[in-house]
Order: structure tokens, then C-alpha cells, then sequence
């Protein structure tokens, strides 16, 4: 478990069970100059090892398509084995259906509803060689 760190749209770390969290804001508009230092934070929180993420997005109110590419283009180019998407409200949802279909992220990533579904399904991806 390491202890939170302040990214540029909200808190990352590492949980007691070695996933990465990174909860967004709530309310957050992400923008695309925010990829960069979330790619950065990613790697320093997980030390650059291969690490499974599990990310809340539930309180986001917007991300347009730049952001959403480039947001695309860190998972790819991260040490993220897969992540799980948590989504809440029905802007979330559309905003994370549209980047699944527009973005075809490289790594496994799904959307779920529940926090626990998520943990779980993103600890069983296994590492890609």
C-alpha cells in the first residue's frame, strides 16, 4: 500500500492489495494537458512495474475527444497490465462507452458500476508478455 498522491483530476495509489487506485474528482473536467502528469503519476506510484488499475470516474462532468485520445494514448503507453473503469452517473457512462468505442484502448480495459466487481475482475487480467 503506498500512500495517496495528488494527480492533475484527482488522488492515486497503490491499495493493500497491490491495484492502483485513481479516483477523479468530483465534478472534474479533464482536459487533454492532463494525460501527461497522470502518466507520470501512474509511474510513480507504481515504480514503474507492471500494475493493474481500477479507476473512478463516476464524478466526471466532461472530457472531450482530444482529451479522451490522449487519455487513450497514456493507458497505452503506461505500465498498466488492464483497468476497470468505474462509472456512476449517465454522463460518465456515455463519456466512458464512447471512449471504449472510439479510443480501442490496447490493454484489456471494461466499465463497471460497482467498485468491488472491478477490483476483482482487473486482478485476474493476467500480464501480457
Amino acid at each position: 500500500m503506498s500512500e495517496p498522491i495528488r494527480t492533475p483530476v484527482g488522488m492515486m495509489w497503490i491499495d493493500e492489495a497491490g491495484l492502483l487506485r485513481h479516483r477523479l474528482d468530483e465534478g472534474i473536467t479533464v482536459k487533454v494537458e492532463h494525460a501527461a502528469g497522470i502518466r507520470e503519476a501512474v509511474r510513480e506510484v507504481s515504480g514503474g512495474a507492471p500494475v493493474r488499475a481500477v479507476v473512478d470516474v463516476s464524478g466526471v462532468q466532461f472530457a472531450d475527444r482530444k482529451a479522451r485520445d490522449a487519455m487513450a494514448s497514456s493507458l497505452d503507453d503506461s505500465n498498466e497490465v488492464a483497468t476497470a473503469v468505474i462509472v456512476g452517473s449517465p454522463i460518465s457512462r456515455a463519456l466512458g462507452t464512447l471512449f471504449l468505442k472510439l479510443s480501442r484502448p490496447v490493454r484489456p480495459v471494461r466499465l463497471f458500476l460497482d467498485e468491488e466487481e472491478a477490483a476483482r475482475w482487473v486482478a485476474t487480467v493476467p500480464a501480457s508478455d
